[in-house]
């Protein structure tokens, strides 16, 4: 009996797989595998990566706003270095001067966005 010529199912390789044991051979080798099993996460986990780069781009201008001693600015002006507010943490309360005020905390900075003033205000 002869065996069916076999397609491998790595989207990149898609060579034929003529001599194999099982039937139930999906892929060519473990590169084309292991290969297939990363593009597929790649594509699952889209969204959770575009977030993740998104608040990594926003921490870096807070960090550097705030080692140079910056801590009042227009929400304007970081929109023009590329901070993005669709990539921000869920608010938590934190006790400000005093009073209890919704901040975003992103590693070990902690901010508000003043809305009457539309400025990024940064905690100490």
């Amino acid at each position: 009996m002869i065996k069916p010529i076999k397609i491998c199912n790595n989207p990149e390789c898609r060579d034929e797989i003529i001599e194999y044991k099982s039937s139930k051979i999906a892929y060519c080798n473990d590169y084309c595998r292991n290969r297939a099993g990363y593009l597929r996460r790649l594509i699952e986990n889209e969204e959770f990566d575009v977030f993740s780069k998104g608040l990594q781009k926003n921490y870096k201008l807070l960090k550097t706003h705030s080692d140079a001693g910056i801590f009042d600015e227009d929400l304007w002006k970081l929109e023009r270095f590329g901070f993005n507010t669709r990539f921000l943490p869920e608010p938590k309360f934190f006790i400000i001067n005093g009073k209890e005020t919704q901040c975003y905390q992103i590693k070990e900075i902690v901010f508000h966005l003043d809305k009457k003033t539309n400025k990024i205000i940064i905690h100490k």
